[in-house]
């Protein structure tokens, strides 16, 4: 799918979008996925499940966010420092589409960026994201955390 003359379109998804068939079929040469992780998944030749070990990276960095405020959580605005860790994943094919024309493995770029110290009574911010888009260090994980925050 191409949008006009466009070389590369990114979609963005929600939570509801982390579906290993949109991550075997949409990505191609003008496509790309940048989606909020709702899975635990499993990874291929790992121990470990993907938040264990995403969160087992080093952090690559941190930056300063504007936390807009949200009474439902009684969340109050404010500036978090976020730190950063990024990494490359070889998600393996869930069982329940074991018969199904789908790759045993899809090659993505998770991304994590965590609060440490929230105010007191606030939860932290913590965010997961993966994408098709090629994330090894702080900057492009920065790129795609701005991409998100465009949804």
């Amino acid at each position: 799918m191409r949008a006009g003359d466009a070389q590369l379109v990114t979609h963005i998804g929600d939570r509801e979008a982390d579906l290993y068939e949109e991550w075997a079929t949409v990505p191609d040469r003008y496509n790309r996925l940048l989606v909020r992780i709702k899975q635990d998944r499993r990874l291929v030749e790992k121990a470990q499940s993907l938040y264990c070990y995403l969160s087992s990276q080093p952090f690559s960095g941190s930056y300063r966010s504007r936390v807009e405020g949200d009474s439902r959580q009684t969340r109050t605005t404010r500036e978090a420092v976020l730190s950063v860790r990024c990494t490359a994943v070889d998600i393996q094919r869930p069982d329940p589409l074991k018969d199904k024309n789908y790759p045993d493995r899809i090659r993505l770029y998770a991304v994590e960026a965590t609060e440490a110290n929230p105010p007191r009574g606030q939860k932290p911010v913590h965010q997961r994201l993966m994408t098709t888009h090629e994330v090894v260090c702080l900057e492009q994980a920065l790129q795609v955390i701005e991409w998100d925050c465009w949804r």
